[in-house]
């Protein structure tokens, strides 16, 4: 969760009296003639969601059609002063809905999307009533009915146990919502089975006690958005996705919580916890996990009440709510009172209306986050556009009038300019003269009465109520404000103020890119004052070279802007100058803004950018002193930074160790969050770590600026850098002091930053060569076959697979190196791999005791790795003659010189001698003995081969020695040291071709 403090022009801090003027209702613009009474008590039955969950609610004042619809049942009901008049009756295999009166009902959606169970509607006319034909499908039947002042056709299969049971009023469309509750398990054999059927994303709800109350987390997988209120003695908690929740059994004590009932249909979920003893409710949001706390301290004081304004404009009375982040409505029946509800989720951050709404047709619930629209008529309409909510009836809500003296004084609605001299002047951020909710009311009431005059009204008063809520720090409800006025005169979208005024909410609410939009408008265009708001704009969102550029083009405008803007203003100039090495005109600018006679929270955050600038310039002494009286600020948006600042210059002067400034920047990493600072800490730790040779945290904490930042410029630097470490580890060698077991833990854990093409398959060599050199055999056989599966093909993976065999076979596993050659045959290769894999092929038959299929695998391949096989399976084949004649051939001129022998050779000389000597050829043992007795003094196994080359007729050579030098003429070990020899061979030249690669210039092109 970020902990990133608003700016204090967006704070909302309670006054004298404990009341919050900024947070103020409504109430003077929606005060109704009645209010409808409180319920009383809740019962406890089931939660018919399904009754009917998200109905497609086509509003008709006589004849409202409403459709439930699931994967079991279907119902229809019909409302309205016609509608709840109609008669039922079934006709073959149709029912007929006869509604009294000439009146047609709206019956596309029927048509087009109809229940299940209903294979078409119609309508047929007569002199006195409009019938409404239902053909219904083989296998279901129905039932009607009265129910809460609507007459109902509730559709189910033949099998369904409603079929046979009385029709019971408020039945649910879901029929398995009892089985659903909480600690029932649906029938498997059932038709409630079926229902379930369908595979949800399961969330696992946490409980917690918190003293007085209980926390209640819901973990999802993605962005969720919610609504929760009381009612009653019930908490509901809504959400719009259908997820599967495991409730825990400790979420219901019997104390606290006295039962629990939930269910999901139609793309949502919804959950009523009958909770009577418990006080507070809040709500918080962090991340992806929505909170719910019942009593206690409330979880958060960082909420939004929503805005609430009354539109005229149609002339039928309406009422519209600014709910930022609304996704659905909800529309969902209480089973304990009967009615229906319009619940409306929204996304965090938390968005609540404190104190209820009431009218003669509808009543807005208080809520803990969203909204809730109950006791309504059954004309009342809730509909959703974008973040505007509208609750409406087709002859407009029953409002009181307002009051016509309650006026504002006209001089202070006057404004000439948009954006220049200033949107946010002084005035407007001070408490007027005569009480915040004396102005407010007055302004609210005037913005309602000019509303009244439809799309060619004028907008003087209703700006001056956005412009209030701006300088009041009240800018989300500014933005509603404004975008209301848009919505009601097209022509208002042309007007300079409105554009100007919604470039400042935007602004001040980090709507940057949005507040862009309007700045590129042709009313603004020509504006000085746009280019540096544009300017401000382009600083905070990173583009540095352009918000240098339109400060200089809106330099006029500055000196008309209220001194703390004149600061806000020059001072981001003056870091997105830094940004762009363009010291001087960065520090001209940062002389302007901390000269001005501006709020000292203003000058403090000037200063920390004077302290880069003249850290920039190279004065570092100097720059950690002036971080070091920044860092004492009240405020941790300004004092945060400057400690991670000082922190890294202290360590850079050697003032600091290693250890001492990972600590300071770690507790800043969880103080502050959200913003280029953690960027810039984040980076700055995972360089000192790197110097450590602290890889593996280096890595870890470099990873984390791309998984919470990836959309920010910086970002993606820190991912630069964070590749190139990876890069630097397994290619420019600085994993090479570490244990071997230790990279490969390294590399598996950040597989992912493995570079594609050669450079990749470079990496997996390398370490694949270090593990073979200390026999880890099966590690090295498990990155290869990761490479195999994942990231090659063609003639690299063919490649790749000869090294998997090999590995295999130096681990004695004959059967999986056959494997990996055979499932990775292909044409088309070069000739060295054909020779590679086919020799391999014909070892591993060898090994696993088939000579003869092995000669065949061979075929006339003479090359020396051939012939140690083909050796190989003569003496496996005990024909002494081809072995020995084979070995000599191998053994080559090398007695010509006096170098010892390698380990293969000298197993191939006591080789040959042996199948000699089984042969009984003196003449060919002493033409060994000459060639090769003196090769014995420097021999690894000196006595076998002195016993190997002795004559036949020696007479001290025992059949005891002889049968020891037989058994040490395995050439298994000096076939694994050549491997091991040619692993690395293979590296040093792959690593050379790359780099002559990489220095080649390139090719031209025609």
């Amino acid at each position: 969760m970020s902990r990133v403090r608003k700016p204090s022009i967006d704070a909302k801090a309670p006054v004298a009296g404990g009341a919050n003027p900024r947070a103020v209702s409504f109430g003077h613009a929606l005060r109704a003639t009645a209010a409808f009474a409180a319920i009383a008590s809740f019962g406890i039955t089931g939660l018919a969601v399904g009754d009917p969950l998200n109905l497609n609610i086509a509003s008709r004042a006589d004849i409202d059609i409403r459709i439930g619809r699931n994967d079991q049942s279907g119902r229809i009901e019909i409302y309205g002063a016609v509608g709840s008049r109609a008669s039922v009756r079934k006709e073959g295999g149709n029912v007929i809905i006869r509604l009294p009166g000439q009146q047609r009902p709206d019956i596309g959606d029927l048509r087009s999307h109809p229940p299940i169970g209903i294979t078409n509607a119609d309508i047929r006319s007569d002199a006195r009533a409009t019938e409404l034909v239902l053909t219904v499908q083989d296998g279901y039947d129905t039932h009607f009915g009265r129910s809460d002042g609507a007459v109902f056709v509730q559709i189910d299969p033949h099998d369904h146990p409603a079929s046979t049971a009385k029709p019971q009023p408020n039945q649910p469309i879901t029929v398995n919502l009892q089985q659903l509750l909480l600690g029932q398990k649906a029938d498997a054999k059932g038709p409630a089975a079926a229902a379930v059927a369908p595979k949800l994303p399961v969330v696992a709800i946490d409980v917690e006690d918190n003293g007085d109350g209980k926390d209640i987390s819901f973990p999802f997988d993605g962005p969720v958005a919610s609504a929760v209120f009381r009612r009653g003695d019930s908490i509901w908690i809504v959400f719009d996705t259908e997820v599967d929740l495991r409730l825990p059994v400790e979420l219901k004590d019997g104390n606290i919580i006295q039962d629990v009932q939930w269910t999901h249909n139609d793309g949502f979920t919804a959950m009523r916890i009958t909770a009577p003893s418990t006080g507070s409710l809040s709500v918080q949001n962090d991340a992806l996990v929505w909170r719910v706390r019942l009593g206690g301290r409330p979880l958060t004081d960082q909420t939004t009440d929503v805005a609430i304004t009354r539109d005229d404009s149609s002339g039928a009375p309406s009422l519209n709510l600014n709910l930022a982040g609304a996704t659905r409505v909800a529309w969902i029946r209480d089973p304990s009172v009967g009615d229906r509800m319009a619940i409306v989720c929204a996304r965090g951050p938390i968005k609540n209306l404190k104190s209820a709404r009431t009218t003669l047709e509808a009543t807005l619930a208080s809520t803990a986050q969203g909204i809730v629209v109950e006791h309504m008529t059954p004309d009342v309409h809730v509909a959703l556009d974008g973040d505007l909510i509208s609750v409406t009836r087709p002859d407009g809500l029953t409002l009181s009038p307002l009051d016509p003296n309650a006026k504002p004084d006209d001089s202070k609605l006057e404004y000439k300019n948009a954006l220049y001299p200033s949107a946010v002047n002084a005035d407007w951020s001070q408490t007027p003269d005569e009480g915040f909710l004396t102005r407010y009311s007055a302004l609210q009431l005037a913005a309602a009465d000019e509303a009244q005059g439809g799309a060619n009204a004028p907008t003087k008063a209703r700006l001056a109520l956005a412009r209030f809520l701006v300088g009041q720090g009240l800018n989300y409800e500014a933005q509603g404000m404004l975008d209301l006025i848009v919505k009601q005169s097209a022509r208002a979208a042309d007007d300079p103020q409105v554009r100007g005024l919604r470039v400042v909410a935007k602004m001040m609410t980090g709507r940057f890119g949005e507040a862009q939009a309007d700045l590129a408008s042709p009313s603004l265009a020509t504006d000085p004052a746009s280019r540096l708001w544009a300017s401000y704009a382009e600083a905070k969102s990173g583009h540095y070279a352009d918000a240098v550029k339109d400060f200089k083009l809106g330099s006029k405008a500055l000196e008309s802007m209220p001194v703390a803007w004149k600061m806000k203003l020059s001072a981001a100039a003056a870091y997105a100058a830094l940004q762009t090495q363009d010291l001087k005109t960065a520090d001209g600018l940062i002389t302007y803004a901390v000269n001005q006679d501006g709020p000292p929270l203003e000058k403090l955050s000037a200063y920390l950018i004077d302290a880069q600038i003249i850290e920039a310039m190279g004065d570092k002494p100097r720059a950690l002193a002036v971080y070091e009286a920044v860092s004492r600020a009240s405020e941790d948006r300004i004092a945060s930074p400057a400690l991670m600042h000082a922190a890294m210059l202290r360590f850079q002067l050697g003032r600091a160790k290693a250890p001492e400034t990972l600590a300071a920047l770690d507790s800043l990493r969880y103080r502050w969050r959200g913003d280029d600072t953690e960027l810039q800490i984040i980076s700055s730790m995972g360089q000192i770590y790197l110097s450590l040779g602290r890889y593996r945290e280096a890595l870890e904490v470099l990873r984390t600026a791309g998984q919470q930042f990836g959309s920010k410029p910086q970002a993606a630097q820190i991912q630069t850098s964070l590749n190139q470490a990876f890069r630097n580890l397994f290619l420019g060698g600085m994993a090479d002091g570490m244990q071997p077991v230790e990279a490969l833990g390294l590399f598996n854990d950040f597989r992912d930053l493995t570079p594609l093409g050669a450079d990749g398959d470079e990496m997996v060599r390398r370490i694949v060569r270090r593990l073979v050199d200390v026999d880890l055999l099966d590690q090295a056989a498990t990155l290869l076959q990761y490479q195999i599966d994942n990231r090659l093909q063609g003639v690299a993976k063919a490649s790749v697979a000869s090294d998997l065999a090999a590995i295999y076979l130096m681990n004695r596993n004959p059967q999986k190196a056959l494997q990996a050659l055979w499932n990775t045959r292909t044409t088309l290769l070069p000739k060295n791999v054909m020779q590679e894999r086919r020799v391999l092929e014909a070892r591993a038959l060898v090994e696993l005791g088939q000579p003869d299929k092995a000669l065949d695998a061979l075929g006339n391949d003479a090359s020396p790795e051939g012939s140690d096989v083909r050796a190989d399976v003569y003496w496996a084949q005990k024909d002494w003659g081809k072995a020995a004649a084979v070995l000599e051939k191998q053994l080559g001129d090398r007695y010509k010189t006096d170098k010892p022998l390698a380990i293969a050779d000298e197993g191939r000389l006591i080789r040959a001698g042996v199948a000699f000597s089984l042969l009984k050829d003196q003449a060919s043992l002493t033409r060994l003995n000459e060639r090769w007795s003196k090769f014995a003094a420097t021999a690894s196994s000196p006595d076998a081969m002195r016993v190997a080359l002795a004559p036949l007729d020696g007479g001290t050579i025992s059949p005891r020695d002889f049968a020891a030098a037989a058994a040490q003429t395995d050439s298994f070990a000096g076939w694994v040291a050549g491997m091991k020899k040619r692993f690395r061979e293979k590296d040093n030249a792959a690593a050379a071709a790359n780099k002559a690669a990489a220095a080649a210039p390139p090719a031209k092109t025609a």
